[in-house]
């Protein structure tokens, strides 16, 4: 037992020592090769006949390390010119190109070009050339950097010059009172006026997306000429968002996107990510790509993002192959500039948070004890409790009154940020430290640190190679008090604070210990082995230590080698590792019953559990990129080749018997009860692609992609082949649309194509072998192997057919208009199957159905200027529509077309996946006469105060027959808008997230009116008696299963879980350069989650817990169906902060 311990102490170590190794080899790597460009030659041999002048300095360009930065309308850069030279200076070449009739200046190996003040001869005109006036300025963005090259032109004339690399610019005016015009690539025109001899100018990123450089695939494209359906956020809309999870920044910005945040828990954020619905039965989560590799979004800082693409349709994800049927979440971290300044940035924010939403619930013990005996007597029951234990519970003041509030309370939460950007003419880097501090809304000492470091680093040793680094480091810390860390079974505070036995009796008896009831008090099950125990231990924090530590390391290095002009090679190579460690020690607390005698909470025994879990990723890939003009347009062609290899570990050890709760080690329990086991995996992915773009007069674009991959998760048909093709028409280039005034750009889109999944468990397709099966000989059981499951060689690959069609328009009034009409196709689902009881097994791994998801996307975006006021507005809608259309487990007897979850929701043929399954109701019964007029209810038992069914195949009887999907869990409307505003140094941002069409089945707890053991939801005051007929809700019955109201699920139960929430509000104060020795300084309130609009009762409607939510989930992802207070509370943070450069 110690040596497999120690084994998972050194598999850590061991870790974390390859990393450190690792990440010292590439950043000596990085060192030495920027170093090279000291080494760059001064001297270029030139032979060029007949060639445009930018002609010319685009072969120098090529051949040397020299690059221009000139405004075209300085010079005729058309004229045909030649020129023969060998090793001549770079200064002498330029003399003999422009004759004397431009000025340069030669930066590092950056040439400004400017047009030559012409001198006068004459005294005259000496005197008038003096008097000549002259300009400088500086030219810089919203944030104070310097940009080099920037146009500086003098309005009405073609007098001009550009900005050197600090953004300083001098300018001699023809014309003494002429404006200027300053210009840049990506930021909006300004004209100013020359008033002053020293002009500052900040230029504003433009509101026109069109000309914005989006991530996709293994490259970029300008927004213009994307033929697929890409969706976009960028770091203004991420940084106005006080984010504890990356993932978050998705929610209401982004039309066919849904994120829903499934826990509140500190460190347990659950982030649910789905694009354009469910594509499949299994896991329907998108591909995270964070700089190029799959990474795990959730253990980003988010102060570390830069953009978010999201690639929707098969066309821009394609040449992921079969890890994009779900879609693709592109995410582009923050890296550094050439020639920039080193910009120091700090961001802190200092919060509070709190419950949402806590379920609406009765603590008056008098009121819930004569609940629960109505509860009984309405079935010909016995009360449970006397009326002299009522009288009791009326009389007591010592009595527990509102457990709830001393299970949860307010709790800080404090982020902090610092980096530093900046780099050289050869060299950009950022480096990034960013750490979360939060404690939990759960009382007893729960807490949660995250630490994040991030390094990013480019260089350009020579004019041909590009190298870089990426290494992203992160540890996440969770100690807590709580009986388990993973919401899907958490035991939250919410259950805990509404169970009955806590208002039913005092925390603490005369002597201060814990006190505890008994059954007879309770009415039913309480102490030891019930996991009813006095909760007060939970909100002390005295029954549990438990903690969670992530290590998560990413490093990745590139080099990229342009051999000849247009080419450029990459390879890639990187390592992930993901280390889980989980220990968990349940201790012994005495509680005490009235007379004195106690038992030991919360177990029986103490016990020391530890986990392991290693994660390992390596993945490397290369390609080749060309780009060259051919035929009046552009063509662009992409090949490429990569691998990945995954490995998975686990160890895990338990013992119990301590002797004590202060020494908690494995070695101080007893060996009786000793467990210890572990299990090893892997699976690999190799892959070839290859795209093809082109680009006709910026008019006609094509796309073709096509992605081949092997997977070692299937036996006999390891490879798919995944192709997609995509065209877009610019219309607005065209003579008949350019002439309408109103239309500043139009373009139509369509695309096809396939995809693939391999998303099974490792070796499905082989029988698996168990090592812990028991025989029995001659009466003794004895250990020995035997077959665990099926297996099934036949597994292929499951398929998704995507096509698309889009319109974008922007007209020029400032409205943008994205429409997209989809339709995707899933065949050959893999999914885990009920197989015949005679087989020995439950299920099996099949290619088994079919699915269809249709639906639309809408967005609106309109940029505004008015006067200081700057405003953006966005809206956004989509709906899919899902729909299961084949479905076949190929059960021995004959085909089925309806497979039952273990959850109560169905997988059937024609019906929605996971669909609720029960009556149509209408209403109860409120008398005797209603009853015998209504459809025959006597298979149902129904009696008067029962819920009605409705017969819906005509034959005047209610049987099973009648039943049909009676909702979803998976929203079919999701929808949200966005106001960004800025007026002088005041800025606002709000994004308002909401779904439709969306429902909740509940089956526990609250959600009945007595599940034994739980306080009363105030909601169900208003039942049905004789006395009050016309109650909102059936009469009232005991347990489950009790009343047919129950028994037979319909959608009476059934939720409208639709909402609207005000997902962040965020406003801010940027304080005058004038008054702060620094840079820059912003002041800013930011709050989430602060308003909700909902019919939904009890609970947070945005976390799924009701039927069907742990079904279609990832493993390990599922939310805890059903058992609504079981779920942790979404948070309600209000926090202050400052943003400040220096």
């Amino acid at each position: 037992m110690k040596n497999n311990s120690n084994y998972a102490y050194h598999l850590e170590y061991d870790t974390i020592k390859n990393a450190v190794r690792y990440s010292i080899i590439l950043f000596l790597t990085f060192i030495f090769s920027a170093m090279a460009n000291g080494f760059s030659q001064d001297k270029v041999s030139l032979d060029l006949k007949n060639l445009n002048i930018s002609q010319i300095l685009d072969e120098i360009e090529a051949n040397t390390e020299y690059k221009f930065i000139y405004n075209v309308n300085i010079f005729d850069f058309e004229k045909k010119s030649s020129i023969t030279v060998k090793d001549k200076s770079i200064k002498f070449v330029l003399n003999m190109i422009f004759n004397n009739q431009l000025d340069y200046e030669v930066i590092d190996k950056k040439v400004i070009l400017k047009k030559k003040i012409k001198t006068k001869v004459s005294s005259e005109e000496e005197e008038e050339e003096v008097l000549q006036r002259s300009v400088s300025g500086n030219v810089s963005d919203s944030d104070g950097n310097g940009l080099p090259g920037a146009s500086v032109l003098e309005v009405g004339t073609s007098n001009g010059t550009t900005t050197d690399f600090d953004g300083n610019f001098t300018l001699e005016l023809e014309n003494d009172d002429s404006d200027l015009e300053i210009s840049f690539i990506g930021f909006e025109t300004q004209t100013v006026s020359t008033d002053s001899d020293n002009i500052s100018v900040q230029l504003l990123v433009s509101d026109s997306s069109l000309d914005e450089i989006v991530v996709t695939g293994y490259g970029t494209q300008l927004r213009r000429n994307i033929t697929g359906s890409v969706a976009t956020i960028d770091t203004e809309v991420i940084e106005n968002r006080s984010l504890t999870s990356a993932g978050a920044a998705l929610s209401g910005t982004t039309a066919g996107v849904f994120v829903s945040q499934n826990s509140g828990e500190a460190g347990q954020d659950e982030i649910s990510i789905r694009v354009r619905g469910i594509g499949t039965l299994n896991d329907s989560r998108p591909l995270i790509i964070i700089d190029g590799i799959e990474g795990d979004i959730n253990l980003l800082n988010p102060n570390d993002i830069e953009s978010i693409s999201v690639l929707k349709d098969a066309a821009s994800g394609a040449i992921y192959g079969s890890r994009a049927a779900n879609g693709v979440v592109v995410v582009k971290t923050k890296r550094g500039s050439r020639n920039q300044k080193a910009v120091f940035a700090y961001e802190a924010t200092f919060g509070t948070s709190e419950a949402v939403k806590l379920p609406d619930v009765n603590y008056d013990p008098v009121y819930n004890m004569n609940f629960k005996n109505l509860s009984r007597t309405n079935f010909g029951g016995e009360p449970i409790y006397s009326p002299a234990q009522i009288a009791e519970a009326g009389s007591q003041t010592t009595w527990w009154k509102d457990p709830m509030n001393d299970l949860i309370q307010k709790a800080p939460v404090n982020v902090h940020n610092l980096s530093v950007t900046g780099g050289s003419e050869d060299v950009n880097y950022r480096v990034a430290l960013g750490i979360l501090d939060q404690e939990s809304i759960a009382t007893g000492g729960n807490y949660f640190d995250r630490g994040n470091l991030r390094i990013n680093l480019d260089a350009s040793p020579t004019d041909k190679i590009e190298i870089g680094t990426t290494i992203s480091l992160s540890r996440s810390n969770q100690s807590g008090t709580q009986q388990s860390l993973n919401s899907s079974n958490l035991q939250g505070p919410q259950a805990l604070g509404v169970q009955l036995q806590n208002t039913l009796g005092p925390k603490y008896n005369a002597d201060g210990n814990y006190a505890m009831i008994t059954v007879d008090q309770a009415g039913f099950n309480v102490g030891p082995g019930t996991g009813r125990n006095n909760n007060a231990g939970y909100a002390d924090g005295v029954y549990y230590d438990i903690g969670q530590i992530i290590n998560n390391t990413l490093m990745n290095a590139y080099v990229a080698y342009s051999p000849i002009e247009n080419l450029t090679i990459k390879a890639t190579g990187a390592l992930r590792n993901r280390s889980t460690n989980s220990r968990q020690f349940t201790k012994l607390v005495k509680n005490y019953y009235p007379d004195g005698s106690s038992f030991n909470a919360p177990g029986v025994s103490r016990l020391r559990t530890r986990e392991n879990i290693e994660f390992f990723t390596e993945t490397y890939f290369l390609t080749a990129d060309y780009n060259v003009d051919l035929g009046g347009g552009n063509l662009n062609a992409l090949i490429g080749y990569s691998q990945e290899e995954n490995q998975v570990t686990n160890f895990y050890a338990s013992r119990d018997g301590h002797l004590t709760n202060a020494v908690q080690v494995l070695d101080a329990g007893q060996p009786t009860n000793q467990l210890n086991n572990g299990s090893e995996t892997g699976f690999a992915v190799q892959s070839y692609f290859a795209r093809v773009n082109y680009n006709l007069n910026d008019k006609y674009l094509l796309e073709a992609n096509v992605r081949r991959d092997g997977s070692s998760r299937f036996l006999k048909d390891k490879w798919g082949v995944f192709p997609s093709f995509s065209a877009g028409w610019i219309m607005s280039e065209e003579d008949f649309i350019s002439s309408i005034t109103a239309i500043d750009f139009l373009k139509i889109r369509a695309s096809w194509g396939e995809l693939g999944n391999a998303n099974v468990p490792n070796f499905a397709f082989n029988k698996s072998l168990s090592l812990t099966e028991g025989y029995s000989f001659g009466g003794v059981i004895v250990p020995g192997v035997g077959q665990s499951s099926l297996g099934n060689e036949n597994l292929s690959w499951e398929k998704t057919t995507s096509t698309n069609f889009g319109v974008n328009l922007v007209l020029n009034n400032g409205l943008g208009i994205d429409f997209d009409l989809f339709n995707r196709e899933t065949s050959d689902i893999l999914f885990d199957l009920p197989v015949n009881v005679l087989t020995g097994f439950t299920s099996q791994y099949r290619n088994a159905a079919s699915m269809e998801t249709k639906g639309w996307e809408l967005a609106l975006n309109y940029s505004k200027t008015i006067g200081k006021l700057k405003l953006q507005l966005g809206a956004n809608i989509s709906k899919a529509e899902n729909t299961v259309t084949d479905l076949n487990p190929g059960i021995a007897g004959g085909e089925n077309d309806r497979i039952f979850l273990s959850n109560g929701a169905i997988l059937g043929e024609g019906y929605r996946p996971a669909a609720f399954w029960g009556f149509k109701s209408d209403g109860i019964f409120n008398d005797a006469a209603e009853l015998a007029a209504a459809a025959d209810h006597s298979l149902m038992g129904s009696q008067v105060g029962d819920v009605k069914f409705i017969d819906l195949n005509g034959d005047n009887k209610i049987t099973l027959d009648d039943r049909t999907d009676i909702g979803v869990d998976v929203p079919e409307i999701t929808y949200g808008f966005n106001i960004f505003a800025n007026y002088g140094n005041f800025d606002l941002a709000a994004i308002f997230q909401g779904i439709g069409e969306t429902s909740f089945q509940g089956t526990f707890e609250l959600f009945k009116p007595d599940a034994g053991g739980y306080n009363t939801a105030n909601f169900w005051a208003d039942n049905w008696t004789p006395s009050n007929p016309d109650a909102r809700w059936p009469r009232i019955w005991a347990g489950q299963a009790a009343s047919p109201s129950d028994v037979y699920p319909s959608d009476f139960f059934v939720w409208d879980r639709a909402y609207l929430r005000l997902k962040n509000l965020q406003i801010g104060y940027t304080v005058d350069a004038d008054f702060i020795p620094f840079d820059s300084l912003r002041l800013f309130f930011n709050g989430t989650n602060l308003w909700t609009s909902t019919d939904f009762p009890l609970i947070d409607p945005e976390v799924r817990t009701g039927v069907g939510a742990n079904e279609l989930y990832a493993p390990g992802q599922e939310a805890q169906a059903g058992r609504a207070p079981y779920m942790f509370p979404q948070l309600k943070i209000m926090s202050f902060g400052i943003q400040a450069k220096f």
